[in-house]
């Protein structure tokens, strides 16, 4: 074991609730709240677990998005894990069930007629398709959106939960048309996959008794925002199994409702008489003040403990602009962030949250015009497993300790094989070399990103594999637009090594949407954009169930600070209506009333 590992073990017994899930050897329900060490917990739980699994029994971990798996992956490899052995697998809900459920079982029971080769229809042509389907149906004009319709077709799973949700008939009845439609056009896609893999585990015994003798334990990251379609092959499996499940979750950080995920599905299992809850109740991250605060917005007590070592006093700033967001970007820039400098916080121990992409891009541009780093958390083109692939070459390319070549090679040769190339040992041993050689090759272009991915391109001859793709059906598109902000855009400039450092800010002031920022932690945090109408949006506010989870979000943005939150709202803005432009009062947020009665003084500009 190594040094990295000795350590982190010594941490978690320190902490009576992280010991006690550690141990924990039944079906278990970690409630992890922010800061409290969960991924060490979760992590050590699998290093410890595979110590006691004989070979060539493994086990699995699902997590919900590709930078989750990259993270896990990342930690257990300083652990020491050997991720290598034999039935080990970590990765997405999406991969866990194309390679352990579908490819293996689908062509052993034709009636449900689960294509063999996955035709994945494109991101364009289902927008297409969803907007063909609502005129034919008489819905132009009526507010229903595709997230609107993909959230019906997960929820409208049968299964052993009891969770009732009420459905949007509109949109559950376009979600059928939509169903039948690409049924049609023999196309399928990603909500698909975790449907079909549901239904093959749900219905088929044998599909059961093979996952049980492969994955005697199965490890679940981030439940709540894994939706129904998981959750209800979680409890086919514990029902129908002696599979042990090891499950990380927090209701209070479920914000992804419009996907369907909702945060009753883990109070459900955690609920069952068969499995063991531990709240995990320590705040390794921020002070005390921003803890409690956290517990206030949520209006209720767990009574979670701070627990990180912080010297500097907590601080939250109520600002108030005249109008316009463009007051509280100028106050941004030209006070708070040159404040910050001045008492010694870094540019990338300081993140800024707004609403939505459109936001983060416009202040982007104001950043740059002001010479100030940042670093955009969402892009303007998919990190596709594609785009990361290149982005971890990249990173081998200038320091090969840094990234496996075995990965890259692994998932080259599975690009491959997705696409129709026949590989025997001679054949993987010879390719082995041509894509050492490439990559070597491309070290003369490691200055000048550009250069570097069009040498890589035609080498690998990438774009000619995915032209006519139906596994990745728009990866063509994203490999363009990538080139493209790498010599025009925000990319301009990079060597491979910033290219390959993607995800991580260097020196940069993080501008995120809210919801992206789950999972991250800085310093400062500012939240602009906090008035009512806006944050609650207005339409939460007339459903309880959307302004449930508009406070929940709220939790998790200022969760993220460490120490000091910036709230900013301004007193007028302008929209435009159908007698044009016109400008309104706005009230103060609801949450921002919240914190500022128990924590501050308004500053107004």
């Amino acid at each position: 074991m190594t040094t990295y590992y000795q350590q982190k073990l010594e941490e978690i017994y320190r902490d009576e609730k992280q010991v006690e899930a550690y141990f924990s050897d039944t079906n278990t329900v970690v409630i992890a709240g922010p800061g409290s060490g969960k991924t060490s917990v979760l992590t050590l739980k699998i290093m410890s677990s595979l110590q006691v699994i004989n070979e060539p029994r493994g086990l699995a971990c699902i997590t919900y998005s590709r930078a989750a798996a990259t993270e896990l992956k990342d930690r257990l490899k300083k652990l020491g894990c050997n991720l290598s052995r034999q039935n080990v697998f970590v990765g997405t809900v999406h991969s866990f069930c194309i390679a352990e459920i579908i490819k293996p079982f689908s062509h052993l029971y034709p009636s449900y007629e689960i294509p063999e080769t996955f035709d994945i229809i494109s991101e364009k042509d289902k927008k297409e398709l969803f907007y063909e389907i609502k005129d034919e149906l008489g819905y132009g004009d009526i507010v229903v959106t595709i997230e609107e319709m993909d959230k019906e077709r997960s929820l409208n799973i049968e299964g052993l939960s009891e969770v009732v949700i009420e459905p949007y008939e509109i949109a559950l009845n376009v979600a059928r048309h939509y169903e039948n439609k690409i049924k049609e056009k023999s196309k399928i896609d990603f909500l698909d996959v975790v449907k079909f893999a549901t239904m093959l585990i749900q219905k088929e015994e044998y599909v059961r008794r093979c996952l049980e003798a492969k994955f005697p334990w199965i490890f679940v990251d981030e439940y709540q925002d894994l939706g129904k379609p998981l959750h209800e092959m979680i409890l086919s499996l514990f029902n129908r199994t002696s599979i042990i499940f090891f499950v990380v979750g927090d209701p209070d950080q479920s914000i992804y409702g419009f996907n369907g995920a909702v945060p009753e599905y883990l109070k459900e299992l955690a609920s069952k008489p068969l499995f063991k809850e531990v709240k995990l109740l320590s705040n390794y991250r921020s002070t005390q003040k921003i803890v409690e605060a956290t517990e206030l917005v949520l209006g209720h007590q767990e009574r979670r403990e701070a627990k990180a070592t912080i010297e500097k006093e907590t601080e939250f700033h109520f600002i108030v602009c005249n109008s316009e967001f463009t007051e509280q970007y100028n106050e941004i820039v030209s006070k708070i962030i040159p404040r910050c400098i001045e008492q010694g916080i870094p540019y990338d121990e300081i993140a800024i949250l707004v609403a939505n992409n459109p936001t983060a891009r416009e202040l982007g541009e104001i950043f740059k015009f002001n010479h100030i780093p940042y670093y955009l958390n969402k892009f303007e083109y998919e990190r596709s497993e594609v785009i990361v692939w290149l982005e971890q070459c990249a990173m081998w390319t200038v320091d090969h300790e840094r990234q496996s070549f075995s990965s890259l090679f692994e998932f080259w040769i599975r690009l491959l094989q997705e696409h129709n190339w026949v590989l025997d040992s001679k054949a993987k041993a010879l390719e082995r070399i041509k894509f050492m050689a490439t990559l070597e090759g491309s070290a003369i272009y490691s200055d000048k990103l550009p250069n570097w991915l069009q040498y890589i391109l035609v080498n690998f001859r990438l774009k000619e594999l995915l032209e006519y793709s139906k596994i990745h059906q728009d990866e063509i598109d994203n490999l363009e637009k990538v080139c493209e902000i790498a010599s025009s855009g925000e990319f301009a400039g990079f060597d491979i090594a910033r290219f390959g450092q993607l995800g991580k800010p260097d020196n940069q002031v993080t501008i995120s949407t809210r919801h992206s920022s789950k999972g991250l932690e800085f310093e400062v945090v500012i939240l602009l954009g906090m008035e009512e109408d806006h944050f609650p949006n207005y339409y939460s506010l007339k459903d309880p169930k959307k302004l449930s989870e508009d406070y929940r979000v709220f939790f998790v943005c200022i969760s993220r600070a460490r120490r000091v939150c910036y709230l900013l709202r301004s007193e007028w803005h302008t929209k435009k209506t159908k007698y044009g432009l016109k400008t309104f009062r706005y009230k103060p947020s609801q949450f921002w009333k919240l914190l500022h009665a128990n924590y501050g003084e308004e500053n107004r500009m």
